[in-house]
C-alpha cells in the first residue's frame, strides 16, 4: 500500500506541476490572443494564488482532523473544473474565477501530500520529499513543452488545459480508491488559535514561512514571466519562450534528483543556504548576459539552485513540529500562496513601467532576501539545538 500511495503522490505532483506552470508558459500567446496588458496578466496570475492561499490555510487546519484523502479528492475535483474553463472566454472575469478554482485544488494537493510525506520520510532526511517534489518539476517541464508543440502546430493552447482537467478527475478517482490507513490523523478538531499561537511563539516557523514566501515569489515569478522575457529580450517566438520555461524546470528536476540521491545528511539547513545562494547568483548572471544560449544555461543553473528549497523547508518543519505537522506545513504552504499572490502585482507594474528586462531584477532582490533569511534559519536551528 505504501508503494501505491507513493506512486499516486508522484503522478499527482507531476500533474500539479503542469497545472501551476501552464499559464506562465502560455503568457505570450494569451497576451496576443486576448489583447491583455501586463497588468491584466498579473491579476490573472495572482488570482490563482488567492485560491491557493485560502486553500492551504484551511487545509493546514483540517488535514490532521479529517485526513488527507478527502482533501486530495475534493481538491482535484475543483482543480479539474477550473482547468476546463481556462481560456474559454476572452474576458477577464471568467478566467479569474477559473484560476481561483484551480488554486483551491492545488492548495489541497500541496498540504495533503506534504502531510503524508513527513510521516513516511525517514527521520531528519529529505530524500523522499525531494523525490516526490521532483515529480512536480517533471510536470512543470512537460506542461510548457506541450504548449510549445501546440503552438508550433497551430493548435489551440486551451487544449493543454482541457487535457489536464481530464487527468485531474482521473487522479481524484484514483485517490478515492486508495486506502490511507497507515497515515494516522488526530481526532482533535482543528484550532485556528493553536496555529496562530504556534506562529507567535516560535521564530523558526516564521523564518521558514518567510523563506517559502520569498522562494515562491521568485521561482514561480521567474517561471511565469520567462517565456515573455525571452520573446521581448532575446527575440524568441512564443513557442521558443514556452520551451525556455521547460529549461528552467529541467534545472529544478536535476537539482531535486541530485538532492534525493546524494544528500544523505540529517542537517538540512546548510543545504538550504547553499542552494539559495546558487539560485540568486545564477539568476543575476542570466540577466546580465546578451547571448540567449548563455542566458538559458544560467536559467537552467538557477533552477538547480531553486530545486531543494521547498522540500528542505518542509522536512525541517516536519522534524521540528512533530505534534503540529499539519499546522506547520499549512502555515509554510500559506506563506508560499501569499508570495505567489503579492509579487505578480509588483512584477506586472514594473514590467509595464520599466520594461520586462529591468523588471526581472526584482526577482534577484527576492532571491537575495531569501538567501539571507536561510542564513537566519541556520542561526535559529543552532539556538534551538536541533
Amino acid at each position: 500500500m505504501r508503494t501505491a500511495l507513493l506512486t499516486a503522490f508522484f503522478a499527482n505532483f507531476a500533474l500539479f506541476g503542469a497545472s501551476v506552470i501552464l499559464v506562465g508558459a502560455a503568457v505570450p500567446e494569451i497576451i496576443r490572443d486576448f489583447s491583455w496588458s501586463y497588468i491584466e496578466i498579473g491579476v490573472v496570475l495572482s488570482a490563482g494564488s488567492v485560491g491557493f492561499f485560502c486553500s492551504t490555510f484551511l487545509c493546514g487546519l483540517l488535514v490532521g482532523h479529517i485526513g488527507p484523502q478527502k482533501i486530495l479528492v475534493g481538491g482535484l475535483i475543483l482543480q479539474g473544473m477550473g482547468l476546463a474553463l481556462i481560456g474559454q472566454s476572452v474576458t477577464l472575469l471568467p478566467n479569474l474565477a477559473a484560476i481561483v478554482l484551480v488554486g483551491l485544488g492545488e492548495g489541497g494537493s500541496e498540504v495533503a501530500t506534504n502531510f503524508c510525506l513527513v510521516r513516511l520520510e525517514r527521520s531528519g532526511r529529505s530524500q523522499l520529499m525531494n523525490f516526490i517534489h521532483a515529480a512536480f518539476t517533471t510536470g512543470a517541464i512537460l506542461g510548457p513543452l506541450g504548449i510549445g508543440l501546440l503552438l508550433e502546430h497551430d493548435l489551440a493552447w486551451q487544449t493543454a488545459f482541457q487535457l489536464l482537467a481530464a487527468l485531474s478527475l482521473v487522479m481524484a478517482l484514483a485517490f478515492g480508491l486508495l486506502t490511507f490507513t497507515e497515515l494516522r490523523v488526530s481526532s482533535e478538531p482543528p484550532s485556528l488559535r493553536r496555529g496562530l499561537e504556534l506562529l507567535r511563539r516560535d521564530p523558526l516557523l516564521l523564518l521558514l514561512t518567510l523563506v517559502i514566501l520569498l522562494y515562491v515569489g521568485a521561482e514561480i515569478g521567474v517561471s511565469n514571466w520567462l517565456a515573455e522575457y525571452f520573446v521581448q529580450i532575446h527575440g524568441a517566438t512564443p513557442a521558443q519562450g514556452a520551451y525556455m520555461v521547460s529549461v528552467l524546470w529541467v534545472g529544478l528536476l536535476i537539482g531535486r534528483l541530485l538532492a534525493a540521491a546524494a544528500y544523505r545528511h540529517q542537517r538540512q539547513a546548510p543545504l538550504l543556504v547553499g542552494t539559495s545562494a546558487l539560485a540568486t547568483s545564477a539568476l543575476a548572471t542570466a540577466l546580465s548576459v546578451d547571448d540567449p544560449w548563455f542566458a538559458g544555461a544560467c536559467f537552467l543553473l538557477c533552477g538547480v539552485g531553486f530545486a531543494a528549497i521547498y522540500p528542505v523547508v518542509v522536512v525541517i518543519a516536519g522534524q521540528y513540529y512533530r505534534d503540529d505537522q499539519g499546522l506547520a506545513i499549512g502555515a509554510i504552504a500559506t506563506g508560499g500562496g501569499l508570495g505567489s499572490f503579492l509579487f505578480p502585482f509588483a512584477m506586472s507594474a514594473l514590467a509595464q513601467g520599466l520594461g520586462i528586462g529591468q523588471a526581472f531584477w526584482f526577482y534577484v532582490v527576492l532571491s537575495l532576501a531569501m538567501s539571507m533569511t536561510a542564513v537566519l534559519v541556520i542561526w535559529r536551528k543552532h539556538s534551538a539545538q536541533i
